[in-house]
């Protein structure tokens, strides 16, 4: 199914998920560009792929309740527009999961109170090159 909208209640807040392609026989597929595939691992903790994917995977079994294999396909931006297909495992995904239950709470706690801090109300250090 590409482009396939699922919608859940994941850690109590009312969420939907858009995905590149999805078989729940088989696995869930997002597609990326890079500059380079070189990079790309960086790409995926610098973007926050890694937690887009597990909030996927969560939703979805949410839905379902099967727990569905995640893989990425990134793409070159220039030619050649070499390729690459990269498999999440499940303790990686297992560890974003747990930052995105962390950042639904804080939305929770956020509405119920009428407070949104940004994360910078207080003065940060720069003590290091």
């Amino acid at each position: 199914m590409p482009e396939g909208v699922v919608r859940a209640e994941y850690s109590g807040v009312p969420c939907q998920i858009r995905m590149d392609w999805f078989s729940g026989k088989y696995e869930l597929v997002d597609l990326k560009t890079c500059d380079s595939l070189k990079w790309f691992e960086s790409d995926c903790r610098r973007f926050g792929y890694l937690f887009q994917m597990a909030f996927y995977r969560a939703v979805i079994r949410e839905a379902t309740g099967i727990a569905v294999p995640v893989h990425i396909v990134a793409v070159e931006k220039n030619e050649p527009f070499s390729t690459g297909v990269w498999k999440l495992t499940d303790e990686v995904l297992e560890l974003a999961e747990l930052g995105n239950k962390a950042a639904l709470e804080r939305y929770r706690n956020c509405r119920a109170s009428g407070v949104w801090p940004t994360g910078y109300e207080e003065v940060r250090i720069i003590d290091t090159l």
